[in-house]
């Protein structure tokens, strides 16, 4: 990998947040890592796929009065916020969206599990006893770590769940390769 720098015209650097089931604590470690990355100077965004039908327009509100009334792309746009409705006929790819994150140093992505770029795996052995880096199912090759509150016996690093700091600075110098 390419040396990870604050130039706006590289194309953002990305790692994937990934478990076997919802309640590991993904979101969490997410949260810590963004703090520790943004207080490193790095500009961060986080890419959530979400298996469930979600809706961020809200009836009786324009953007979803708009969108009702046939328009494939609605923006709302703030002098803080901009936010984009897009009505899709497939699912779109990473590599679809990560254009989306102009300006942005490091994507963070949660799920996609299925995605070719660096994986951290979240397990807590009082959700699951099962890892995807186990998974004979599941191509292991791209995952880097695994954060969890368990000892392990991997051949990938293993991380303190509850050690955001190790968290955020292993995926720092991850990406810096």
């Amino acid at each position: 990998m390419e040396d990870l720098s604050l130039n706006k015209s590289n194309h953002p650097k990305v790692i994937s947040i990934v478990a076997t089931k919802s309640g590991t604590g993904k979101t969490t470690l997410i949260e810590g890592v963004i703090k520790i990355l943004k207080g490193k100077g790095y500009e961060v965004g986080v890419l959530k796929h979400d298996a469930h039908k979600f809706d961020i327009d809200k009836k009786g509100k324009d953007s979803y009065r708009f969108t009702e009334a046939g328009a494939d792309n609605v923006i709302v746009a703030s002098s803080e916020k901009l936010a984009m409705i897009q009505i899709l006929k497939e699912e779109r790819t990473i590599e679809d969206i990560l254009p989306l994150f102009q300006g942005v140093d490091i994507v963070i992505v949660e799920g996609f599990k299925n995605n070719n770029y660096p994986k951290i795996e979240v397990h807590r052995k009082e959700v699951d006893t099962n890892l995807l880096y186990n998974d004979k199912n599941f191509n292991n090759a791209s995952f880097v770590a695994i954060a969890t509150n368990e000892d392990l016996n991997v051949d990938i690093p293993v991380l303190n769940i509850n050690n955001i700091d190790e968290v955020g600075n292993f995926i720092e110098n991850i990406l810096k390769y």
